[in-house]
């Protein structure tokens, strides 16, 4: 049941015009490459330009939690709205089958997203001068951290009708904004977990990319922040009455 669940989702989410809006926004960090390798200083770092501004500003800042927001709280968010969530809760399946196939759905299609303009885009700005480890860190951690973002808008889809505007608020509002201006919030920041795992496993200097929070904690917390909602996203689902839906 997981698997059809899975196949069926991936074709929902890859054939929406969103899914297309958000493949044309990938671009950004290419065209960010573009320029940067042809009106950059001769003594610009390209090492220092793909971690801090391709990599972490554009894709890990922006980029991942836009997709995963769109397409996690599609995945099961569409089926409530529409009413097609009738006929998947039907059918004889336990709950954290469907959450699974729905989760894993809207994660690989927004790892495969990002990963895509994040290599991309890496790759084009280092262009045979910096140590491409730089790239293969933060695909790591992008992987890392689609998971925890899908889990978390997942959740959000089931029990908000504003599962969007919920999650723009939280990844642009919270993570954004107010972690630059109070700091300790930081460690209940999606997206500082993500930076700190893609600077210990691209193991930059910190002149090229410094992370703010510890690897060991960003790591515990994005492992307990993905469980934790992927759990009690199928506790939801669980409680979910067919009368809920419209």
């Amino acid at each position: 049941m997981t698997g059809l669940v899975l196949t069926l989702t991936l074709r929902q989410l890859l054939g929406q015009k969103r899914t297309l809006f958000l493949a044309a926004g990938g671009l950004l960090p290419v065209l960010a490459a573009i320029i940067f390798r042809t009106a950059a200083e001769a003594d610009a770092s390209a090492a220092e330009f793909a971690a801090q501004v391709v990599l972490n500003a554009l894709v890990i800042n922006i980029l991942l939690p836009l997709t995963a927001l769109v397409l996690a709280t599609a995945a099961l968010g569409s089926e409530i709205e529409d009413g097609t969530i009738v006929y998947l809760l039907s059918k004889p399946a336990e709950r954290w089958r469907i959450v699974a196939g729905k989760l894993l759905a809207a994660w690989g299609a927004t790892t495969a997203l990002v990963l895509a303009s994040a290599v991309i885009g890496g790759l084009l700005t280092l262009a045979g001068e910096g140590d491409t480890r730089i790239v293969g860190g933060f695909v790591i951690a992008i992987a890392v951290g689609s998971m925890a973002y899908s889990s978390v808008f997942v959740l959000l889809s089931l029990v908000t009708s504003r599962a969007l505007f919920v999650g723009l608020a939280y990844a642009f509002i919270w993570e954004a904004v107010i972690t630059n201006f109070a700091p300790g919030v930081q460690r209940f920041s999606i997206r500082e977990f993500t930076a700190s795992i893609a600077e210990a496993a691209a193991d930059t200097n910190p002149w090229v990319f410094d992370a703010d929070l510890g690897t060991t904690y960003s790591v515990i917390l994005v492992v307990v922040v993905t469980a934790v909602a992927a759990g009690l996203a199928v506790v939801r689902l669980a409680r979910f009455e067919l009368n809920d839906a419209p």
